[in-house]
């Protein structure tokens, strides 16, 4: 199976559509940062319909913070880059094949605030997030991706596969996600030094 290749090849993850750009060829990302933005696929109308055109895949490196529990440590994390008052809402957690490292997954919704309102500016922002807790090297692994709507979903979403277009969209895009950070393979553990 292809891979794309992040921080210049020390890991891995499944090659990721054409439709990722990679950021780092328009603008300059942190080291410890990739940064993918997906054009919306025009031929598929469920996402076109739903979704803005600025959705993200972040994968970070981060110190690791200090605790033991997953949820408190998205919970830290979470104030990097969510709204003030945004909680996590846990989904479920996986080992990653071949290893003994677990994948935390969760999720934060929040209504974005604009200063000025502009034609196709999202309602409503999902983030689906993995975190991948690398105690060896002191590091946290936070992949992000945001799923930016162009509708409000009141109450909470099903990731399972509900009724509604909202739930169905999560529901797709949560496998894949899944997918992408079962994944997640460390090549050159040098990257961590």
């Amino acid at each position: 199976m292809s891979t794309t290749e992040l921080y210049g090849g020390a890991i891995t993850i499944n090659k990721l559509p054409s439709s990722f750009i990679d950021i780092s060829r328009i603008r300059q990302v942190p080291d410890s940062q990739e940064v993918f933005i997906n054009e919306v696929d025009s031929t598929n109308p469920t996402l076109s319909s739903l979704l803005t055109y600025d959705q993200a895949l972040i994968i970070d490196l981060l110190e690791r913070v200090n605790t033991n529990d997953y949820e408190s440590a998205i919970a830290q994390h979470l104030q990097d880059f969510a709204p003030a008052g945004v909680h996590n809402n846990p989904l479920q957690e996986l080992q990653i094949s071949g290893g003994d490292e677990t994948l935390y997954f969760s999720y934060v919704t929040f209504k974005p605030e604009y200063k000025r309102k502009e034609h196709n500016q999202a309602e409503q922002i999902i983030i689906l997030i993995c975190l991948l807790r690398l105690e060896k090297v002191g590091t946290d692994v936070l992949i992000q991706y945001n799923l930016p709507l162009k509708v409000e979903h009141h109450g909470s979403i099903n990731f399972a596969g509900g009724d509604s277009e909202v739930d169905k969209l999560a529901s797709e895009r949560f496998e894949w996600f899944k997918n992408l950070c079962t994944s997640f393979k460390i090549i050159d553990w040098n990257l961590f030094q």
